[in-house]
């Protein structure tokens, strides 16, 4: 019990050195029970944890939002967020948007917030050094008088002319911003630039022979170094406690299994809660569409009990079948599925450009023994066994046929190409024309 105490307290440090509310480890154990007390420090812990993750940090606004947002807008935005990122729990959605109930699922959509979105590695991610190079924090920027913007007409509202002014009036402003902001850059590379070559050969870094800016603004104001001291102690307590959540992080989830356990216990012992006015409260699911989701649900069942009956008609054919089929059967089957597995690829056209050339009668044929079967005449004296199975004989003689047709075809375009080259070649003063030596197969 101590142990996952200790865990919980590091947790909470964990949370509160990333921005957000302080919150006690009390609180976790009084959410385990459904205690009341835990409610609304879970919904603001929840609501931080969810501004973190659109926006990158905690910050002043998100304090603001949280103190001037009303209790139901802040809950129904949480929900509708949770929602979004896939939390679907039908027991969150119907958590009470007064706050006065739920310390529970909140407590378990906390834990499934911290690990789908994996939060803690989130934190360890932005980790950063507080000083950084950056001098514009020691530095007193003076408050400088901002002219107002200057309002502009609508362009609906301007004719050609004045609108090309405008326009012109917008880009010369444009030029003149960039070329000032161009300066201060030069600026700052030459001040940059004097303070290397000033502290030349003078460095703590053994990566650089110069003092950095951050370096010589702490030798000119001692007091920061005291400052950046509590930052880095702060920085270096908070990379801590990381690195202990991630040893210890196992406790916790075990201890959330615990809580999800008792959540389970409760609902066989006092049922599960019901609030039929408020089913589609916080869901993005129009009321009329409960009815068209219906029928589509009776459809689909009557759909399914349907095939559902025919599939089992043919499970009973295919036993009864199974007992009476011959070698003779499945022969006669198989050949049957071949005939038509080579006319369906056929018609896809996976032959390529061959088979826009060849006949359809070069698809390689599958043979099978089929004894004393008859035999039927047709009008072109070929052989038909049943199920459009031809004799071999008669396929060989086709075969042969397809041959001496093509052999015909190709020697009369072997002689019509001797004769194009003859005639290409008499264009050509002192040219012969000799033909390819045959090759010895």
């Amino acid at each position: 019990m101590a142990q996952i105490r200790d865990t919980i307290e590091l947790l909470t440090k964990v949370l509160r050195s990333n921005g957000t509310h302080k919150i006690k480890a009390e609180a976790f154990r009084l959410a385990k029970f459904d205690n009341d007390d835990a409610v609304e420090p879970l919904w603001h812990l929840i609501f931080e944890l969810i501004y973190y993750m659109k926006y990158g940090s905690i910050d002043e606004l998100s304090i603001r939002a949280f103190t001037e947002l009303s209790i139901e807008e802040i809950v129904v935005f949480v929900k509708r967020e949770m929602q979004r990122r896939g939390f679907f729990s039908r027991d969150f959605a119907h958590l009470p948007n007064d706050m006065s109930s739920g310390s529970r699922e909140l407590l378990l959509a906390l834990g499934w917030l911290l690990c789908k979105e994996a939060v803690i590695e989130r934190f360890m991610e932005n980790c950063a050094s507080p000083l950084e190079e950056d001098t514009a924090s020691f530095h007193q920027i003076a408050d400088i008088e901002v002219p107002s913007p200057r309002q502009l007409s609508p362009r609906s509202q301007l004719n050609p002319v004045e609108k090309v002014k405008q326009l012109l009036w917008l880009n010369g402003k444009l030029r003149m911003n960039l070329r000032g902001l161009f300066a201060i850059q030069r600026e700052r590379t030459k001040l940059l630039h004097k303070i290397n070559q000033s502290t030349q050969s003078v460095s703590v870094d053994p990566d650089r022979n110069h003092l950095s800016v951050l370096e010589v603004m702490m030798l000119k104001h001692p007091e920061l170094l005291k400052k950046n001291l509590q930052l880095l102690e702060r920085d270096n307590d908070r990379l801590q406690n990381l690195l202990k959540w991630k040893e210890q992080e196992d406790i916790f989830w075990k201890w959330m299994e615990s809580v999800l356990d008792a959540k389970l216990q409760s609902i066989t012992t006092k049922g599960p809660s019901s609030n039929p006015g408020n089913q589609l409260q916080d869901w993005s699911v129009p009321p009329d569409s409960v009815t068209t989701l219906k029928q589509a649900h009776d459809r689909v069942q009557h759909t399914v009990t349907k095939y559902e009956s025919i599939v089992e008609h043919l499970e009973r054919l295919w036993t009864v079948k199974r007992q009476h089929v011959t070698q003779t059967d499945l022969d006669e089957v198989l050949a049957a599925i071949d005939l038509e597995i080579s006319l369906q690829q056929g018609n896809i056209g996976g032959m390529g450009d061959a088979a826009a050339v060849l006949p359809k009668r070069l698809n390689e044929p599958r043979f099978s023994y089929v004894p004393d079967l008859p035999e039927r005449s047709t009008s072109h004296g070929a052989q038909l066994m049943p199920d459009g199975v031809r004799d071999i004989k008669d396929e060989i003689g086709m075969l042969q046929q397809l041959v001496h047709g093509l052999q015909h075809e190709i020697n009369g375009k072997q002689d019509w190409y001797k004769q194009e080259m003859q005639n290409l070649s008499e264009n050509f003063e002192e040219t012969v024309c000799i033909p390819p030596m045959a090759r010895k197969v």
